[in-house]
């Protein structure tokens, strides 16, 4: 299948890249989207670089502010299909990194999720996973509704970079409302613990992966388009829903066009998905000329096959 041999792919240059990156939070971040670069043949993704972005919101919690403002994400990812129907999800991921030893993330895999934690900041982590309504920090610029709206929990997702021995270092990915706060904290940095439940969930009539054991595990549910909500037009499970996914489609198509003019119109994949957006919903990007990080990643089987022919 395409999507083993994408997994496969990912984690060979992984290898390369994070042994020969430093242990930090950045390094391997960087040497994470370096390694989806060197992909771009014969699969069919692009990486924009780009800003961090803020949002303010109503915390909860002991460790909460009544408006905290934080990072919304690392990296905005992007995954769709052309065929046999348009079908396209997006996930908000915030990379971190662990200095404990992880033994048991394949425990149960796939069939559960392994009890596991990991240090993280709890406003970040509150964000993703409660979801609630944001005001864009500017110079960002987003719907208040960016990540409440959603119908799929994994809008908002964290990857965890950790070190498995010496020089070798992994990658576990898990929907942000299936982590839970280790203990009681008091202070916003803490422990975050995975609950228990199915590596794979079905949420209004979609395949959700909520956990990832490993970079190819990781790699594999997002090319199966089992990371992230659905945004596409068809398929809408209410008014609310259908509202949603335009002012998303809107919202992403302003930050493909900020990212085109930044590079001189130069990216094939990009100018595609342009054109898949169509949005009753236009952001003025005249805000974005900072937009976000961003990966797109083309998941049609048939046109990776008739690639691998060719090569």
């Amino acid at each position: 299948m395409a999507s083993a041999r994408f997994a496969n792919a990912l984690e060979q240059a992984w290898i390369k890249e994070s042994s020969s990156s430093k242990f930090s939070e950045v390094q391997q971040f960087r040497a994470l989207m370096r390694s989806f670069s060197s992909l771009s043949a014969p699969f069919k993704l692009e990486e924009f670089h780009g800003m961090k972005h803020q949002v303010v919101f109503n915390g909860k919690g002991s460790w909460g502010r009544p408006s905290a403002r934080c990072e919304i994400s690392d990296l905005l990812i992007v995954s769709y299909r052309n065929k046999p129907t348009f079908e396209i999800r997006v996930t908000l991921l915030q990379a971190k990194k662990s200095n404990d030893k992880h033994l048991t993330l394949c425990n149960g895999f796939p069939n559960s999720i392994p009890s596991t934690n990991f240090k993280a900041n709890l406003e970040q982590w509150d964000l993703l996973s409660r979801r609630p309504n944001v005001l864009p920090f500017p110079p960002f610029d987003c719907h208040p509704e960016i990540l409440s709206g959603a119908i799929l929990p994994s809008v908002g997702s964290l990857g965890v970079f950790h070190k498995r021995q010496g020089k070798k270092y992994d990658f576990f990915y898990m929907s942000a409302d299936i982590a839970q706060p280790l203990s009681s904290p008091k202070r916003k940095f803490a422990k975050l613990e995975t609950k228990s439940g199915k590596r794979l969930r079905q949420v209004n009539g979609y395949d959700e992966c909520t956990y990832a054991c490993c970079l190819p595990t990781f790699a594999e549910a997002l090319f199966n388009l089992e990371i992230g909500t659905p945004i596409e037009a068809k398929g809408a499970i209410s008014e609310k829903d259908k509202n949603y996914r335009s002012i998303f489609r809107g919202w992403l198509r302003t930050v493909l066009y900020s990212h085109l003019e930044m590079t001189n119109h130069d990216s094939a994949l990009a100018n595609e998905l342009v054109g898949q957006l169509d949005s009753d919903y236009d952001y003025d990007y005249e805000f974005m000329h900072k937009p976000p990080e961003m990966l797109i990643l083309n998941c049609d089987e048939l046109e990776f096959n008739k690639s691998i022919k060719r090569d």
